[in-house]
C-alpha cells in the first residue's frame, strides 16, 4: 500500500483557495435564492441573465487556476502534476530545506 504524501502549501495560496470557494458558494447560493423567488417572466429573465454572468465569473476564476482541461474530462490525478509542482512542496523536502534552521519557519510545532 502506497503511503499518502503530505505537502506544505503557502499561506497565500491556501487563503486564496478559501476565498475562491467562498465566492463560488456565494454565487451558487444567490442563484438558488433567485430560482426560489421566480414569480413571473421578468424574474425568470433576471435568473437567466444572472446565471450567464456567474458562468462568466466562474470561467474567469477557472482560467487562473491552471487546472488542465484533461483533468475535467478524465479526472486523472496524474494530470495535476504540473500544478502540484508549482503550488505545493512535499513535506519531506520542506524539512530538508529547514535542516540548517533550529526549526522550520512558521507555526509547525505547538504544544
Amino acid at each position: 500500500m502506497e503511503q499518502e504524501k503530505l505537502y506544505v502549501i503557502d499561506e497565500k495560496t491556501y487563503e486564496a483557495h478559501i476565498d475562491e470557494e467562498v465566492h463560488l458558494y456565494g454565487l451558487l447560493h444567490q442563484l438558488a435564492f433567485l430560482a426560489g423567488k421566480i414569480k413571473d417572466r421578468a424574474d425568470m429573465e433576471n435568473l437567466i441573465d444572472t446565471a450567464k454572468r456567474y458562468g462568466e465569473i466562474a470561467d474567469e476564476m477557472f482560467d487562473t487556476w491552471s487546472i488542465p482541461g484533461r483533468y475535467l474530462v478524465f479526472g486523472d490525478k496524474a494530470d495535476l502534476a504540473k500544478m502540484k509542482a508549482k503550488e505545493l512542496c512535499e513535506l519531506d523536502a520542506f524539512f530538508v530545506e529547514c535542516e540548517d534552521d533550529d526549526e522550520p519557519s512558521g507555526d509547525w510545532f505547538h504544544d
